[in-house]
């Protein structure tokens, strides 16, 4: 009897350490669910967004995503599982605009269909990857950029 009793409260301190580890990977931004978040980019690949210019990603519960590219509107689909996250069937309006904000929105586009990975660093800032390490990154969108 006092065997049993000693392996279940080993079962129990386990499953709870186990529970906090997966807690602490989550606010790691290792498990961050990204449905329903919505997010201003800060950083396209190492340069800052334009002055008076708009980027946002927003990640709808169904599996859509959608946002403003600088410029024009764009949508498409979206998956993750763990880290790895996968954009699909992209499409944009094609309204045109100062050189420099087609620039950044024609860079954020291309870069946004190479993505492969994301995480949410400790200062709430989410990171888009690719696989060459290129990185997008972004706050939410109701929190001011520090």
């Amino acid at each position: 009897m006092n065997l049993a009793k000693n392996i279940l409260a080993m079962l129990l301190v386990t499953g709870t350490l186990w529970g906090c580890s997966l807690s602490q990977e989550r606010e790691a931004g290792k498990w961050f669910d990204l449905a329903g978040s919505d997010w201003q980019i800060q950083d396209i690949d190492g340069q800052p967004v334009e002055v008076d210019s708009e980027v946002t990603i927003r990640f709808a519960e169904e599996g859509r995503v959608y946002g403003n590219s600088s410029c024009n509107r764009y949508h498409g689909g979206w998956s993750a599982e763990g880290s790895q996250l996968e954009f699909s069937q992209m499409a944009a309006t094609r309204m045109a605009c100062p050189d420099n904000l087609m620039h950044q929105e024609n860079r954020f586009l291309r870069l946004l269909g190479d993505v492969q990975n994301y995480r949410l660093e400790a200062g709430g800032r989410l990171v888009l990857e690719t696989v060459n390490g290129t990185r997008i990154t972004a706050v939410a969108s109701d929190s001011e950029p520090e």
